[in-house]
């Protein structure tokens, strides 16, 4: 059986697809962000950059939901390309998409908000100083606000692997069952990688290594959310649970920094 060959254009397509998800409300796994955002922040009239804007869908639902300016940035040229494929399809003039590396190519521009949604598990951790020096120090306003949102390693979904495999905490599992399992339904991704190398790089982000990179830089901690499915119970709805052990079951951290 002849296998169907995959073209470029059908992984933009797809990478639209994703995108939009996030972008028309149709569900994905930033539901509870958007809700946070709505809820807790006045991004309106706001600058604000996505750092690791991915394939877009955010950026431009920050822009015509909470009447943000954004300036999205990645540094993987596939997903900046489905980006402007997506501004192109939902064209506003309050979203710009760049490809770029901003340790060999600062920005020089200050932001009221500087976002890493979903960002932040992924960077190498030898990187992760010199990028959040340069994005405080650099490219946040007096005052300005900090954003993150990831799911925490000690949380049932901190694999980033669910949407294969459907089994929560797979990160406790012995690494070489996990990896063999992971590549037997292994597949490339939109952007530089597999899901094989996606999991190997992720980089095991905690709250406590969070703080501990924060440490050096002039901010303070000004809001905190940790959601887990308990949440779901009405009696629970505003609660975060990250004490021990309830911390296992945070499928999701934010947390933000204000500059002082």
């Amino acid at each position: 059986m002849s296998s169907v060959k995959v073209t470029h254009q059908d992984r933009i397509q797809d990478g639209i697809k994703y995108a939009e998800e996030t972008l028309l409300d149709q569900g994905g796994h930033l539901e509870i962000d958007k809700k946070l955002l709505k809820k807790h922040f006045d991004f309106n009239g706001k600058t604000v950059m996505d750092f690791g804007c991915g394939v877009g869908g955010m950026s431009i639902w920050m822009a015509n939901n909470l009447g943000a300016i954004v300036d999205g940035f990645d540094i993987d040229e596939k997903h900046i390309e489905v980006a402007f494929a997506l501004l192109e399809k939902y064209p506003t003039e309050k979203v710009t998409f760049s490809q770029k590396n901003i340790i060999e190519n600062p920005i020089d521009k200050e932001y009221d908000v500087i976002i890493l949604n979903d960002v932040i598990e992924h960077i190498k951790p030898d990187w992760i100083p010199g990028i959040l020096d340069i994005l405080v120090n650099r490219n946040l306003k007096r005052g300005g606000l900090l954003y993150f949102s990831y799911p925490p390693w000690e949380g049932p979904y901190a694999s980033h692997m669910q949407r294969i495999i459907n089994v929560p905490w797979l990160q406790y599992m012995p690494q070489e069952m996990l990896v063999n399992m992971i590549r037997k339904r292994n597949q490339t991704t939109l952007g530089q990688y597999d899901l094989v190398q996606e999991y190997l790089e992720l980089n095991h982000m905690t709250h406590k290594k969070l703080m501990k990179f924060l440490e050096p830089l002039p901010v303070e901690q000004e809001f905190r959310y940790s959601h887990t499915k308990l949440n779901k119970i009405s009696l629970f709805a505003n609660t975060s649970f990250y004490w021990w052990p309830a911390k296992h079951l945070i499928s999701k951290e934010f947390i933000t920094f204000r500059k002082k």
